[in-house]
């Protein structure tokens, strides 16, 4: 007997290690469902909104905790809830059951998170590697791959076409299947963010606080607007374009020409790319601010306070926004009142925006946990 005890104790280590180092592979036999948030912010414009009946509650579906802090944005693709962690692992969750599904081992840490279409998965990898990747995910074979340095942001693909920009300014569009480029610009200053698409443009902000539109087709510059402040945040495009700067200032802007429409100026820095739906748009700040403002003219509707810093871009689902602040809550407030309707409190602190299917909603926190919500 004294043995068997050690022995049973060996098997269950293994059975762990093995389902948690299991390779993720989507199975052929799979129908892939589209994605309802396929992008770091839902869609290509970067509007954050998605349709929903949710009625406001959080309450916690289910939980899961991985070794590893987060390093980009959740998202969901192929029918799976994808986490990447900051030593370089993948993981995938099935997004209604928090099941864990397996993951994919990177050469190095992956700076984007991943962008999935069908059965490919989209992302950049850090130093030593510094490459842009395509990634089959039947099999975890790379289909493509190309040099490329300090990428940020996750990409936007539109139809054929993968936009994505560098740390260093230089903004490329390739061709999703092949890899093969393009077209190829250089934007004035660092794109910390990545770029956002909207009526057959793509739109790039830059620490020196300038904002260029490309044309999505030949990469010609459609136009260059200098603002007095760093953008550090997407730009979120629907009527106009609406963009955030590290000086607390926020812009309303023309799409075809960059000329600004309204400015309001705030008493703290903005890091956070706002959400928009059809008559509002939110913003989140460093005082804990989460403000509604008109689309039309800016003038604030309302304001929610939270109890710390918000570096989580907000997001909108049905009837109401969704704000994670390092206080380690996360809060769904309505959209129309402003009036917080719940919270939910987590052990650390929430770094990335949550994301939502329509019908649950994700939050990553700092210490690996998972979480979904819903009512």
């Amino acid at each position: 007997m004294k043995y068997i005890r050690p022995i049973l104790t060996g098997i269950i280590i293994i059975a762990i290690l093995s389902g948690c180092t299991r390779k993720f592979h989507l199975r052929r036999s799979e129908e892939i469902p589209s994605s309802p948030w396929p992008f770091t912010r839902m869609d290509p414009e970067s509007r954050a909104n998605i349709k929903s009946s949710f009625k406001g509650l959080l309450n916690l579906k289910w939980e899961k905790k991985v070794s590893d802090r987060p390093i980009g944005y959740l998202t969901l693709g192929g029918g799976e809830l994808i986490y990447s962690g900051s030593r370089g692992r993948v993981y995938f969750f099935d997004p209604a059951t928090g099941k864990y599904r397996g993951r994919y081992k990177s050469r190095s840490s992956i700076q984007t998170g991943l962008t999935v279409v069908d059965s490919l998965a989209y992302f950049g990898q850090a130093p030593p590697v510094e490459r842009f990747v395509a990634l089959n995910l039947h099999n975890q074979k790379i289909l493509w791959s190309r040099p490329l340095k300090d990428i940020t942001g996750a990409p936007i693909i539109i139809e054929n076409r993968l936009f994505l920009a560098a740390d260093t300014g230089t903004v490329l569009c390739l061709n999703r299947e092949s890899g093969n480029l393009v077209w190829k610009a250089e934007a004035d200053g660092r794109s910390t963010a990545g770029p956002s698409y909207g009526d057959g443009s793509v739109y790039l902000p830059s620490d020196k606080g300038i904002i260029q539109a490309f044309n999505a087709v030949s990469g010609e510059e459609i136009f260059k607007v200098k603002l007095n402040q760093p953008l550090m945040s997407k730009a979120a495009v629907d009527d106009r374009i609406y963009i955030s700067g590290a000086g607390g200032g926020f812009f309303s802007l023309d799409k075809k020409t960059g000329a600004i429409g309204w400015q309001r100026e705030f008493s703290w820095p903005i890091w956070t790319t706002p959400a928009v739906d059809s008559e509002k748009v939110y913003i989140g700040d460093n005082g804990g601010i989460l403000h509604a403002l008109d689309k039309s003219d800016g003038h604030t509707i309302w304001e929610f306070m939270t109890n710390g810093v918000i570096v989580a871009s907000p997001i909108i689902v049905g009837n109401y926004v969704i704000c994670a602040s390092l206080d380690r809550s996360i809060y769904c407030i309505n959209k129309t009142t402003g009036l917080m309707v719940s919270k939910r409190t987590m052990k650390h602190e929430i770094r990335f925006p949550a994301i939502s299917d329509g019908e649950r909603i994700f939050v990553g926190a700092h210490d690996g946990t998972i979480q979904s919500f819903g009512d």
